[in-house]
């Protein structure tokens, strides 16, 4: 019971330690917000760290060796805490530190409450209890609100305080203002924060923020392979004849996108190119969908990347063309296959146009990917801003989130994400079709099951 109260301690932990850091970061600042995550995380590791410890030292051997590993993790969690001390706000730190004890606090509390006689008449009846919730739900929006217009006025008041006296200087430099706007550039629609860019913003100056705001894309689709990496190792690790669920569902989705392949490319040459447009599919999927979880982006918003990934398709399909073509066999294709006199003075009109069409295919699949993950995206932030909008134009506060009028449009994204993944993979696929050998027009057809030695 011990263990399982801890369990559910940390989890409980974890979301108020987004709720908090959310917070902090909204009505303080992104470094504030950042050094109250870093200090409930390294709360609960450390708490993680001292359970194992505990619990390893009445074992044998190999739970004795776990305690020390343990002990030696935990000095170096220390380590990390000096670290954090010298370079995020104390005050900051010190909050998030508390934040497991207090919700240790009150899931006992709340174990207290919940036995209690008072508890049990409060909920006897629904009216009564979802009263109660709309109550608490309708002081903390206002709490919240209040707390929100205070500090929007205490900056209004030091302004108009300070007016009268910075007045004379700005009519002198009056004549530098049109210079200094004109060096400030648009820098196009905003997008939903996320971890690193508000690493970055918590982080103004420094050499490597620079640099992490550059290549923000390309981090978070590195992120992206290396979770799909893991999640293909697990699945693969210890397969079962009776598999567990999450081998099951692998199993599932890898034996769909293997028969839509070979169904397009037929069974000899199908299984060969399976591994890289399953890959292809599962990668720009993953893209697609992680821009939906809060505080992550879509790398495929970011022409660079679907661009990159439509010029790999197109590298492999002329290689995959000349290697199996040859290639005079390749030029033959790009010239239209002419077998008599009239298709043979077609050819410097047909091959500029093949070269031409070939050029064009990467074009389009990278701006049609592009468009609709940045579209979405786009729709996404106009109606989220436009509920923060509204709730503001209510006079109900600027709380961090607004009414949620992109609810709805989630489920589009979903729906986006998915059928923009197939549509890129599935037009890879007959671009490959369109490049590889047709036996049947020579007569020499395979038999059906004859396998394709593996390349």
């Amino acid at each position: 019971m011990g263990l399982e109260f801890l369990a559910r301690i940390r989890h409980a932990s974890l979301v108020a330690t987004a709720l908090v850091s959310l917070f902090a970061a909204v009505y303080f600042s992104y470094a504030i917000g950042i050094a109250a995550a870093a200090g409930a995380l390294w709360s609960l590791a450390n708490l993680r760290l001292l359970e194992v410890i505990v619990t390893s030292l009445t074992g044998g051997a190999h739970a004795r060796r776990n305690a020390l590993l343990a002990g030696l993790a935990n000095l170096a969690l220390l380590g990390a805490g000096g670290v954090m001390l010298a370079k995020l706000p104390v005050l900051a730190l010190a909050a998030g530190f508390t934040v497991p004890f207090a919700v240790i606090v009150l899931k006992a509390a709340s174990q207290v409450l919940l036995g209690s006689e008072f508890w049990r008449r409060l909920v006897r009846s629904p009216w009564q209890a979802t009263a109660l919730v709309l109550a608490l739900a309708t002081a903390t929006w206002f709490g919240a609100g209040a707390l929100s217009r205070a500090r929007a006025q205490a900056p209004h008041d030091s302004v108009t305080a300070t007016a009268p006296a910075a007045a004379a200087p700005a009519e002198q430099a009056g004549t530098a203002k049109p210079a200094e706007t004109a060096g400030k550039k648009d820098t196009g629609p905003k997008e939903f924060d996320n971890v690193l860019s508000i690493l970055v913003k918590a982080n103004e100056g420094r050499p490597w923020a620079g640099v992490v705001e550059k290549f923000e894309s390309v981090i978070f689709s590195l992120i992206i392979a290396l979770a799909l990496c893991v999640v293909a190792f697990a699945a693969s690790r210890n397969p079962r004849m009776i598999p567990t669920p999450f081998q099951n569902g692998v199993e599932c989705v890898v034996e769909y996108v293997y028969d839509q392949v070979v169904a397009i490319l037929g069974p000899r040459y199908g299984p060969r190119y399976v591994p890289f447009l399953g890959s292809l599919f599962f990668y720009i999927l993953a893209m697609n969908l992680v821009g939906i979880i809060p505080l992550m982006k879509s790398p495929t918003s970011s022409l660079n990347v679907t661009f990159a990934l439509a010029i790999t398709v197109f590298v492999y399909v002329q290689y995959t063309a000349i290697r199996e073509n040859g290639l005079f066999g390749w030029l033959d294709h790009m010239a239209g296959n002419p077998r008599s006199g009239i298709e043979w003075c077609l050819v410097p009109l047909a091959f500029p146009i093949h070269v031409i069409g070939e050029l064009a295919k990467p074009v389009s699949l990278s701006c049609r990917l592009f468009g609709n993950i940045f579209g979405e995206d786009m729709l996404l932030v106009g109606f989220a801003t436009l509920g923060i909008g509204a709730m503001s134009a209510l006079h109900l506060g600027a709380l961090p989130f607004g009414l949620p009028l992109h609810f709805m449009f989630l489920f589009l994204a979903l729906l986006t994400s998915v059928v923009q993944a197939m549509v890129f993979s599935m037009l890879s696929t007959i671009y490959f079709l369109l490049m590889l050998p047709h036996d049947h027009e020579s007569g020499h057809e395979p038999a059906e099951g004859a396998h394709h030695p593996a390349h």
